[in-house]
């Protein structure tokens, strides 16, 4: 309906029904793979589908098989790591139908900011790593969702110099991911991979080499002390922080002055370099090198405060990424 009218079209709250839930996952793994119906996976079942770790590091027994506990075990350990190969329950009303509504041309962004940043990050990842130029997109969802104020989740739009803000045009950057995403207390003001900024084109390689990433970031010199910043670990572990929706520690008004913030430079989701800053309301300069094998998607992030959107790095002869996929192929089916 909002593509027929020439719309932008994307999910809000995303992360509500991407959570996991290790027990309910683990059964599904058992239901969909145990052949014999042991109750048990063997190495012969478990290649069948796609577990959330490697078969021997589920295996915590050594004894060759892998129970409902140890695969509990495995996707409550990887639900605090992004990316994850956990799939969650989709059961609520955030992304679920995302899989396919972007496979199908009719979903230009997955929101974020505002629920639990791993389930977002972490869905958006996968999609991407498929080959779809899904983009990011910032979002609050206030009051329906998050009842503290509206600004908790952003999106930074490049729009270059203007004389006033043509809000089609400023559509039409997000849509094309010419932006960043961010809690207001973090910014990637610039963001280059060999001169290209997100959204302006792609950066095509003939074979392997160095791609040279270029930023300047700022960090505010004073941050909420929350989970939604990052700054309290929840007792749920870290796959609830920057969550704005749920209550996940005791409402704290108080501010914790400067320190420091870690930039990500992320290939294909997985961190290749990093360099920490100081919060102090400063811009600073930043410059990576990392070597590109295959055709990549390259991104810079604070978690769980920022994140641009993405340069595509492309090579000949190199595709999607197999886990990926078939991670998609477990969400949708």
């Amino acid at each position: 309906w909002a593509k027929q009218q020439g719309g932008y079209a994307g999910y809000a709250h995303s992360a509500s029904g991407l959570e996991v839930h290790p027990q309910n996952a683990a059964r599904r793994l058992l239901a969909a793979l145990d052949t014999n119906q042991d109750s048990l996976l063997v190495p012969a079942e478990a290649a069948r589908g796609l577990l959330p770790e490697k078969f021997e590091s589920i295996d915590s027994d050594r004894d060759g098989a892998l129970n409902e506990a140890e695969l509990m075990a495995s996707h409550d350990r990887v639900s605090d790591q992004l990316p994850n190969l956990a799939v969650p329950e989709m059961n609520g009303v955030g992304a679920m139908e995302i899989c396919v509504s972007t496979a199908a041309g009719v979903c230009d962004f997955i929101s974020a900011m505002d629920t639990p940043r791993i389930a977002e990050w972490n869905m958006w990842y996968h999609i991407l790593n498929c080959g779809f130029p899904l983009k990011v997109s910032g979002e609050t969802d206030f009051p329906c969702m998050s009842g503290d104020r509206v600004g908790q989740g952003r999106i930074y739009v490049q729009l270059g110099k203007v004389k006033r803000i043509d809000f089609g045009a400023w559509c039409e950057g997000l849509a094309k991911g010419r932006s960043y995403v961010s809690d207001g207390f973090a910014h990637a003001l610039e963001y280059t991979v060999n001169g290209v900024a997100p959204g302006f084109g792609d950066v095509r390689l003939a074979q392997p080499g160095t791609a040279t990433i270029k930023a300047k970031v700022a960090f505010a010199a004073e941050t909420p002390l929350t989970v939604a910043q990052g700054l309290q670990t929840p007792p749920g572990g870290k796959r609830w922080m920057g969550d704005t929706v749920n209550l996940h520690a005791p409402p704290s008004k108080e501010t914790v002055p400067g320190g420091t913030r870690l930039i990500e430079i992320v290939v294909n989701g997985r961190p290749a370099a990093s360099k920490e800053v100081p919060a102090d309301g400063q811009i600073h300069e930043l410059a990576f090198e990392v070597r590109i094998e295959r055709s990549s998607w390259i991104a810079l992030r604070h978690f769980p405060q920022l994140h641009t959107n993405p340069v595509n790095v492309l090579l000949a002869h190199s595709g999607a990424s197999r886990p990926s996929s078939n991670s998609g192929a477990r969400d949708i089916g």
